[in-house]
C-alpha cells in the first residue's frame, strides 16, 4: 500500500478519547504511518491541531449531521486532492448513511484516492433491532454499496465477516479492534470494592445492561456483599443509587485506573454487533470478565477462566463465585495479560493490515 496521505473521517467525536470506538480510532491513527490527518464531527468542542480538524456541531443529531456533512468532505478532499494515490479511512461507527455519502463524493471527483472502509460493526443489524423497516432497510441497501464500492473493506472478527458474506455476498478482511496501552497505574482512585461496566447510556444495548445491573443485578449482590458498589462510566445515566459511583465521562487514563482495580467488570449484554473494546482493554488490564456470549463475542480468548462467559440468567451466582474467589481469579487475569497484549496491540494489528496490502 503506498502511504502519501491517509485522511480518518470520523462522524462523532474521537477527541476526547472517551469512548471505545474512539479509543480504537485514535490507537490506529497513531499506529498508521506518516503523512495523515484525522477530521471529525464534534459536538464536544473545536478542537483542531495539526493532526485533527475538528467540524463543529451544536448537538449530535442525526439531523445536524446530514447538513453538516459537506464540511466534513470537503475539508478531507482539500487534504487529499493534491497527490496521487492517497488513501481515505472512513471509519464505519456511526449511521452508514453519512460513510455512504462520502464514499460517492470521493468516487465522482478524487477518483484516485483509494477508500478503505472499516466496519465497525454491521449496521444493518443494529437498525433492524431498533429502527422502523424504513431505517433498517435503507441501511442494508447502503451498507452493500459502501462494502461493494470500497476498495478494502474490513470486519472485526472472524463471526462479522462471515455475517457480513451470508449478508452481503462479500469478503472482508479481518482487522481486529484493537488498543495501545502503555501506562501502569500504582495508586488506586476509588477505595471501594467495586464492579464495573463501561458504556453511554444513550445506546440501547447498554441502557438495557444498565437497567439490569441496578434493578435486578446489584440489590441480588448486596444481600451477600453489602459494601459492594457499582462504578458507571459512558455519560447518560442519571438515576441515583447507594450503590452507585457514576463517573459519567472520564478521561482515558482515569478509565484504566478503575478498570485496573476492579473486582470484576461485569457485562450483561443481550445484543450488540463488532467487537467489544472495553473487554479488550479489560483483558489486557488484568481485569476479571464476566460477560454473556453476546458480550464477548469475536474476542479471541484463553480457553481457562477467567474471564467468564455464562447465559445472563447465571450471572448472579457467577459473579457471587468471582466476589468469593477475588485474589485467586485476579492472579489468573494478570497472567494473561501479556497474551491479550500482543494480540490485540494495535501496532501489530495496524502494520500486519499495511503490510497485506502493499
Amino acid at each position: 500500500m503506498d502511504l502519501k496521505k491517509t485522511a480518518f473521517i470520523t462522524f462523532f467525536p474521537i477527541n476526547p478519547d472517551n469512548m471505545g470506538s474512539s479509543a480504537v480510532i485514535n490507537s490506529r491513527y497513531k499506529s498508521w504511518p506518516q503523512k495523515k490527518k484525522i477530521f471529525q464531527l464534534s459536538h464536544i468542542n473545536r478542537f483542531k491541531s495539526r493532526d485533527i480538524e475538528t467540524i463543529y456541531i451544536k448537538k449530535e443529531t442525526p439531523f445536524n449531521k446530514l447538513i453538516n456533512l459537506h464540511r466534513i468532505i470537503n475539508s478531507a478532499y482539500k487534504f487529499l486532492r493534491k497527490g496521487k494515490s492517497n488513501i481515505l479511512v472512513i471509519e464505519g461507527a456511526s449511521w452508514i448513511l453519512y460513510s455512504f455519502c462520502t464514499l460517492i463524493f470521493f468516487k465522482i471527483f478524487l477518483p484516485s484516492t483509494k477508500i478503505i472502509y472499516i466496519s465497525h460493526s454491521i449496521e444493518y443489524e443494529i437498525r433492524k433491532k431498533y429502527s422502523n423497516f424504513l431505517i433498517y432497510g435503507l441501511t442494508f441497501l447502503l451498507e452493500y454499496i459502501v462494502l461493494h464500492s470500497a476498495n478494502i473493506s474490513t470486519s472485526v472478527s472472524k463471526i462479522e465477516k462471515k455475517k457480513i458474506y451470508n449478508l452481503y455476498k462479500k469478503k472482508t478482511y479481518i482487522l481486529p479492534n484493537g488498543i495501545n496501552i502503555k501506562k501502569n497505574f500504582s495508586k488506586r482512585i476509588l477505595k471501594d470494592n467495586y464492579i464495573i461496566f463501561i458504556g453511554s447510556y444513550s445506546y440501547k444495548p447498554n441502557k438495557i445492561a444498565i437497567n439490569y445491573l441496578n434493578n435486578i443485578l446489584m440489590p441480588e449482590i448486596l444481600k451477600e456483599f453489602p459494601d459492594l458498589k457499582l462504578v458507571l462510566t459512558g455519560g447518560g445515566y442519571k438515576r441515583k443509587f447507594p450503590w452507585l459511583i457514576n463517573k459519567g465521562i472520564v478521561t482515558k487514563r482515569t478509565l484504566y485506573n478503575l478498570i485496573s482495580y476492579a473486582n470484576c467488570m461485569c457485562v450483561p449484554l443481550e445484543f450488540g454487533s463488532g467487537t467489544r473494546i472495553k473487554i479488550i482493554e479489560a483483558l489486557i488490564l488484568g481485569c476479571v470478565v464476566l460477560s454473556t456470549k453476546k458480550g464477548i463475542e469475536g474476542i479471541d480468548i484463553l480457553k481457562t477462566n477467567p474471564p467468564f462467559i455464562i447465559d445472563k440468567k447465571n450471572m448472579i451466582n457467577k459473579l457471587i463465585y468471582i466476589l468469593k474467589n477475588k485474589k485467586k481469579l485476579k492472579s489468573k487475569s494478570n497472567n494473561a495479560k501479556k497474551y491479550y497484549l500482543n494480540l490485540y496491540s494495535m501496532k501489530n494489528i495496524t502494520q500486519k493490515f499495511i503490510s497485506n496490502f502493499n
